[in-house]
């Protein structure tokens, strides 16, 4: 759980983001809901969940719900208030708003976006190979 927004840059861009409060066992959003917002977590811990399984644990600077702003898609996982969460909403329009003042933002989510995909890739991997997939490993080079 690191944190990957960095906060005090979205501290400045506030006027592109409206706060969201999550109570303990409640849902952010569902699998299947239209997207309105990716969520910046301010503070609390949530957990990305699907069929009973939870994808990833997120705490604050982390970020929710990128996929379905970045593709304008349906929400691809449910997300679940483990603890008191605050959040920033930022919208479609906030989002190209913070892309175009801070370029660095944009390479932020497509990192959260990329390490989930390798992630993903590895779980689907060791599932079809019974749990005894190696990742894959390029040829050492001889000298």
């Amino acid at each position: 759980m690191t944190h990957e927004v960095n906060l005090a840059t979205i501290g400045r861009l506030l006027g592109v983001i409206d706060a969201v409060s999550v109570c303990p066992g409640n849902f952010l959003f569902r699998e299947g809901d239209d997207a309105a917002a990716l969520y910046i977590v301010r503070s609390g811990v949530l957990q990305i969940v699907g069929d009973g399984v939870i994808y990833e644990t997120v705490a604050a600077g982390g970020v929710v719900g990128e996929l379905a702003i970045a593709d304008e898609g349906k929400r691809s996982a449910s997300v679940l208030a483990s603890t008191h969460a605050e959040l920033w909403a930022v919208d479609t329009p906030g989002f190209l708003a913070l892309v175009k003042a801070d370029p660095e933002f944009a390479l932020t989510i497509m990192r959260v976006m990329t390490r989930r995909l390798r992630t993903m890739n590895l779980r689907y991997r060791m599932a079809v190979h019974n749990d005894q997939f190696e990742p894959h490993r390029p040829p050492s080079r001889s000298p």
